[in-house]
């Protein structure tokens, strides 16, 4: 009976891992370079399939190639990977194609750098100790052994891309090009150390076995001083081949040298790369406030806008009020949406305990974008809990869009539905803790939402937070005449009894635009036993603003019909559970929409520079 061949076994495994840390972190960077030109709905749309397929042509190609020569070429890939991946991706976005741009990035940038690293394990030397008819190692591999690599290869990398790399917050301060040129650094020394295939020392007889040991001496010598001098000019040379993507986290303000537009932060952080941008007014600008886009500051989450603010000669406001500031001291406008005012009209409600007599004492604030409805809360007295999963959302919320210090104790940068969870369980030990007057719930992103906390469980453990009578604020983003829409609609409805929604536009809402316009949609619900109603605004509502005024005044015009969105209430299919739960695809589906919406907004050349 044979025994295991444990060394060959070991250096088989050895060879797979050496390929899959580097293949693993190629899919990474590409994914992580990408996400801010296409979002990550797109980005990630055919990547999985691409690099599959990227491996089984490794796999499966016929032609043998030296392993020196392999790892030059995946040396020269990987220099050029930076800035190939970033030019390629700019060139494909600018066709307004969230599904052909992608894919065209992957197969000519990822595919080629796959296919090579790939190439190291499905050449390996079969370790099994298949033997040639003269009793040598055979090196060619069964395909189906190839493939079976191949597949295990496929597997531990995209595993180790999302489940290691991705949240590892040491890669938050390492940029994309100097991921890809460390590896070219590495496979060029490799080559310069490791001999090719055929080389006379390889031949030489056993009469010179002597001379043959003096000479490898002085060729290792020889290599070693060659590898010095490489690395030193592999130092020197390679902050040349980076792409123009700006360093994370910018040391300081990064202004276009051709276009109106300033970069005042950028980092990678947990949901992604957080920017804040501010498009200048035009250099021939007069200062008058004209109806062109220009002079505004925007919070950025990779490919979605989570609000922004008015600056410059765009900064207006009523009776001579004096405008918030950043903490800079820089004059700060309206919100350049008008979603975030709608929310503010939970204040409005007037069928509540506290409605009633307009003591809204106590508030919570689930996403914080820039922090719009947030600071109006602060400013009209409201004790104000945040909860934002991303802390350099909060950051830049507190420093470039004038958020106030919500005080000690009052702001949680970790998952809502963690949070919520908590706060329940500490409700029912019998902590004496004051219940939420009203929740304002805002945690779309990127074309999608986080499907885990809008589900009946998450909104039930949420009600026991509150007033009996409180009132929910739920943002909602998407195309009304969704399935993901009537299913939000639906649990809410059949968890809290009662909803009423309004739209953020400014124009009428038809019939043909709930069914093809992606449109932000804000429901407020109450397990109230009275319907809900709302006062009419007053000045003191609107904090020198012309958008509260115009949005609050305008605010029962703008509500949406939601008998036209829902869908047979009763039925447990339209209610979203931790069982049954498919917003999260059914948002995916509509990710590429979201792209176009977000590219309409701004022009290209905002999304490119990052």
């Amino acid at each position: 009976m044979s025994t295991p061949n444990y060394r060959s076994l070991g250096l088989t495994a050895a060879c797979v891992i050496s390929v899959v840390l580097p293949l693993s972190l190629v899919i990474f960077t590409h994914q992580r370079e990408l996400t801010p030109l296409y979002g990550s709905g797109p980005t990630c749309f055919l990547l999985d399939k691409i690099v599959l397929a990227a491996i089984v042509a490794s796999v499966t190609q016929p032609f043998k190639v030296s392993r020196s020569r392999n790892l030059l070429y995946a040396a020269l890939a990987l220099t050029l990977a930076p800035n190939a991946t970033y030019w390629v991706a700019v060139w494909t976005s600018r066709r307004k194609d969230a599904v052909l741009g992608p894919a065209i990035t992957h197969a000519t940038v990822l595919g080629p750098v796959v296919f090579i690293l790939t190439t190291f394990v499905a050449e390996m030397e079969d370790m099994t100790s298949l033997k040639s008819k003269t009793g040598s190692s055979s090196r060619e591999a069964p395909i189906v052994l190839r493939l079976v690599r191949g597949g295990i290869c496929y597997l531990i990398s995209n595993a180790l891309a999302q489940r290691l790399w991705s949240p590892t917050t040491l890669f938050y301060n390492v940029s994309d090009s100097q991921i890809y040129l460390t590896l070219a650094g590495v496979l060029y020394s490799l080559w310069l150390f490791i001999p090719s295939a055929g080389s006379t020392s390889t031949k030489t007889t056993s009469k010179k076995n002597k001379m043959k040991g003096t000479s490898a001496q002085g060729n290792g010598i020889y290599k070693s001083m060659m590898s010095m001098i490489f690395i030193g000019l592999w130092w020197a040379v390679h902050p040349y081949l980076a792409n123009p993507i700006l360093p994370h986290p910018l040391p300081e303000t990064y202004t276009h040298p051709t276009y109106p537009l300033q970069i005042l932060s950028a980092e990678q952080s947990i949901t992604g790369l957080i920017t804040v941008g501010e498009w200048l007014p035009p250099r021939d600008h007069n200062g008058e406030n004209d109806n062109e886009l220009h002079s505004a500051r925007y919070l950025r989450a990779s490919h979605s806008i989570l609000g922004g603010v008015w600056t410059h000669d765009k900064v207006q406001v009523l009776d001579d009020e004096q405008p918030i500031t950043d903490s800079f001291g820089t004059p700060l406008g309206d919100s350049i949406y008008a979603t975030f005012v709608l929310q503010e009209a939970v204040r409005l409600v007037n069928s509540t305990k506290a409605g009633e007599t307009g003591n809204w004492n106590n508030a919570l604030v689930i996403g914080l974008g820039t922090g719009i409805s947030a600071t109006s809360f602060m400013r009209h007295g409201v004790s104000t809990t945040i909860v934002e999963i991303d802390p350099a959302v909060y950051k830049a919320a507190r420093t470039f869009f004038g958020l106030p210090d919500p005080g000690q104790g009052k702001v949680f940068l970790e998952d809502a539905r963690a949070w919520v969870s908590g706060k329940r369980a500490s409700l029912e030990t019998g902590n004496n803790e004051a219940l939420f007057d009203f929740v304002v719930h805002d945690c779309f992103s990127g074309g999608g939402v986080p499907e885990h906390i809008f589900t009946l469980e998450f909104w039930n453990d949420l009600k026991a937070t509150m007033q009996p009578d409180g009132v929910l604020v739920v943002n909602f983003a998407g195309i009304l005449k969704s399935e993901s829409t009537r299913l939000i609609t639906n649990t809410l409805e059949r968890s809290f009894g009662q909803c009423r929604a309004f739209h953020d536009m400014f124009d009428e809402l038809s019939d043909e635009k709930l069914e093809t316009e992606f449109i932000n949609m804000v429901l407020f619900c109450s397990q109230s036993p009275e319907p809900i109603t709302f006062r009419n605004t007053r000045k003191s509502d609107w904090l020198g603003s012309p958008l509260r005024r115009h949005v609050l005044k305008s605010l029962l015009t703008r509500e949406v019909n939601l008998s036209a969105i829902r869908q047979d209430p009763e039925n447990d299919r339209w209610v979203l559970t931790d069982q049954h739960n498919p917003l999260g695809a059914l948002q995916e589906k509509q990710g590429n929409h979201h792209w176009q919406v977000m590219r309409e907004v701004l022009p290209d050349i905002h999304w490119e520079t990052y």
